[in-house]
């Protein structure tokens, strides 16, 4: 693969959901189409931004994910139809997420067992819950029917059919449940979501980075032909990426550290690290780079601080509630906030509008002015940072879809 198309690996590949209709999507997703990376072994692409994969055998198929709802994970089993009439043996999660679990139902019947790493079982019971909060940032929450695996295993396990050997790895990346799933003789490896540049979904407890690091580590010395992600094209995610985002995790890793060891609060640290030139002159780091940086900043930061900070005025705030009457009394009222907002979105200050607009909405939930201000202010943010991270413009591309849903 040359460079330039190794570049894109980060940028296309991290997206975990669509964008909202009738707004310009962050990345190009991949289109739907079933690939055959090596003899019967197969990657779906493009249900949502989503990718599976399937292993026809003799015996039977194994199935690697199953899609964000039913009604996707039915599509998928119907394509996988198209290509063999060998029932559905297993089916293997990569992780506990809605965009790879909530399809399976439409894989449930006689014969099927579900396989994942044990720690997808508490992940489900106990944290599948507030992937609503996950869902509602980019889109709409909706509800599937869990269905918890019929087999489990800790660090390694092996499946045989139909004379096919799949070695499932446990890996902690994204998730604490991930699982590699290699096809030795093919050299290939589903690595779900481990391309992830996020390091977690932002709104779940989750994110290893030590993790990601020993993953990389692993496929290093598994030397696959091919990776086939949870999500983005296919040719885009090489052991050359993978690499990459493992040299920008550790350099990270280290700057934060110092960071918080020279007394710096997170602000300072965001502001503080920037990119190396040795990074700036490779576009594989680069790209990894600008795709990782904030998001592994804030998480990091989170993990090496706690919650506490050095500034115990942040140690109970008071409520966005007051602090928003308060400025609106010391501005004159709510019409010199917006007015103000006003000022600085044409300015191009979009940061400090949002803060000044989100003030005057607490107040005044309904005002007009502010709500379409809002949002032409999330559009300009979406569309005018091109270091954004993918996450926080879908973000703020659904943010200004519901705000525009709000004006009466």
């Amino acid at each position: 693969m040359n460079t330039r198309a190794e570049t894109l690996t980060i940028l296309l590949s991290c997206a975990l959901l669509w964008l909202p209709a009738g707004e310009t999507a962050a990345q190009p997703m991949p289109k739907r189409e079933v690939i055959e990376v090596a003899d019967g072994v197969f990657a779906a692409t493009g249900y949502a931004s989503n990718n599976m994969g399937f292993i026809v055998t003799k015996d039977g198929v194994v199935v690697i994910d199953t899609g964000m709802t039913p009604e996707l994970g039915q599509s998928f089993l119907e394509d996988i139809r198209r290509h063999t009439d060998q029932p559905v043996r297993y089916v293997i999660f990569t992780h506990y997420h809605y965009d790879h679990v909530d399809g399976a139902s439409a894989f449930k019947g006689e014969g099927v067992e579900f396989v994942a790493q044990q720690n997808l079982v508490w992940n489900l019971k106990n944290l599948k819950g507030l992937e609503h909060i996950n869902q509602t940032v980019l889109g709409e929450a909706s509800e599937a029917p869990t269905v918890f695996p019929d087999i489990t295993y800790g660090e390694e396990h092996r499946l045989k059919l139909g004379g096919r050997e799949i070695h499932l790895y446990h890996a902690m990346g994204e998730t604490s449940d991930a699982t590699l799933i290699h096809l030795p003789a093919e050299e290939v490896i589903f690595i779900g979501d481990l391309n992830n540049a996020n390091l977690g979904s932002p709104v779940m407890p989750e994110g290893y980075a030590e993790g990601f690091i020993e993953a990389v580590d692993l496929i290093e010395s598994l030397a696959p032909r091919v990776l086939v992600p949870g999500h983005g094209r296919i040719d885009d995610t090489t052991l050359g990426s993978l690499q990459a985002m493992r040299r920008v995790t550790a350099w990270l890793m280290t700057a934060v550290r110092e960071s918080v060891s020279a007394g710096r609060n997170l602000e300072e640290t965001l502001a503080a690290i920037k990119m190396p030139p040795e990074f700036a002159s490779d576009p594989l780091l680069a790209a990894s780079f600008v795709a990782c940086r904030e998001p592994y900043i804030n998480r990091l930061f989170k993990n090496y601080t706690g919650y506490y900070g050095r500034n115990p005025v942040a140690f109970r705030p008071s409520t966005t509630v007051q602090r928003s009457k308060l400025l609106a009394e010391l501005a004159g009222g709510n019409a010199a906030l917006l007015a103000k907002a006003q000022a600085l979105a044409g300015n191009g200050e979009h940061q400090l509008a949002l803060e000044l607009l989100d003030a005057v909405l607490t107040n005044e939930p309904d005002n007009s002015a502010a709500l379409t201000q809002m949002a032409d202010t999330y559009i300009a943010m979406a569309r005018g940072d091109s270091d954004l991270n993918w996450y926080h413009r879908a973000a703020y591309f659904n943010a200004a879809r519901k705000a525009r849903a709000a004006i009466k």
